[in-house]
């Protein structure tokens, strides 16, 4: 019987190839769905499933009897219940490398967009403002800017994406600290930045950079208390996942001057409504979750990555993207009771 992948979504950004799995020797079934059901009925017989942001709750996993990987082509995994997956002995992989040179470009071009005020004297050049800009008037957007050569940046969340910013960062002259309790020291010294415990990130860093993955115990893990924490001329640069932060707590952070402002790729919610008060913020950047795009990703994300993965399951080999390496010993119990 052939080895057989559904995959659950049909996005014109992440385009997909049945010939790049027929070639592989996998057969290809792709079925968008958008409910638990729909994805029940779907993949109920796939020994593999591609999911970009389909739930796969316990529900829906304990009804996979054959699948033996969950692949999702991005980093986020938060449609994904992994424990469930893990009690289930199937494997979850995602692609958390990927796109880490355009995520990691785009924070940094979020947090010079925001030092030097980019976007603000692009609307004033535009407003007519260039000589205003040099005149009497000039606090209006010039002030305060400062050199960024020596100030700190903190990244939170240091794995490959936040490795990649921190090198970049530091080209600039950026002090670069970091935080992230799953990595070890050893990795933060062979890139010559500081590890350092949360709170100290917070308050010493005059950039702070989000690079984490969305989990349970650290949504909204940057709320009111931490920005008042934070240095009143600190910038927040989130590429990483919306809910990392407290949405209504930036806000009066913002208004408030507890911070000098933000550079948000993302936002709680995947979509940005006319009367988000962040629209009328001279200091916030917003940029519609764009920071992954550049045109080579699509092809990464939606036809390498999860075939490699696939083809990887299929011949007996561990997934290289691997969530939950826990699994091995309930995976291996299963499937030889099957064989």
């Amino acid at each position: 019987m052939a080895f057989k992948v559904v995959s659950l979504f049909d996005l014109p950004t992440f385009p997909q190839d049945a010939k790049a799995y027929e070639a592989a020797g996998i057969e290809f079934v792709l079925i968008p769905c958008t409910t638990e059901d729909e994805v029940i009925a779907a993949a109920c017989d796939a020994d593999g499933v591609v999911s970009a942001i389909e739930p796969m709750t316990e529900k829906v996993i304990g009804k996979l009897e054959r699948c033996k990987l969950i692949m999702t082509p991005k980093a986020g995994i938060e449609n994904i219940d992994v424990a469930a997956a893990t009690k289930h002995g199937i494997c979850v992989a995602n692609a958390g490398d990927y796109a880490k040179e355009e995520v990691s470009d785009h924070a940094m071009a979020l947090l010079l967009g925001c030092a030097r005020k980019i976007v603000r004297l692009d609307r004033a050049v535009h407003a007519g403002k260039w000589d205003t800009l040099h005149g009497p008037k000039i606090k209006e957007v010039w002030v305060p800017m400062y050199r960024i050569k020596g100030q700190t940046l903190g990244i939170i969340g240091f794995g490959a994406i936040g490795r990649t910013l921190a090198v970049k960062a530091k080209c600039f002259g950026l002090k670069v600290i970091v935080y992230d309790p799953f990595v070890s020291k050893d990795v933060a010294e062979e890139l010559g930045v500081d590890m350092v415990e949360l709170d100290h990130l917070i308050s010493e860093s005059d950039f702070i950079s989000l690079h984490s993955a969305l989990t349970t115990e650290n949504r909204h893990m940057l709320g009111l208390e931490e920005f008042r924490k934070m240095k009143s001329t600190a910038y927040l640069i989130n590429t990483a996942r919306g809910e990392l932060i407290d949405e209504k707590a930036l806000q009066t952070a913002l208004s408030e001057g507890l911070i000098a402002g933000a550079g948000l790729d993302v936002l709680e919610a995947e979509s940005c409504s006319p009367d988000n008060p962040f629209l009328k913020m001279d200091n916030v950047i917003i940029t519609a979750h764009s920071a992954f795009f550049c045109m080579e990703t699509p092809v990464d994300l939606a036809i390498r990555r999860p075939v490699m993965e696939m083809t990887r399951m299929m011949n007996g080999e561990w997934p290289n993207g691997f969530v939950n390496p826990e699994v091995k010993e309930k995976f291996q119990e299963k499937w030889q009771k099957r064989s």
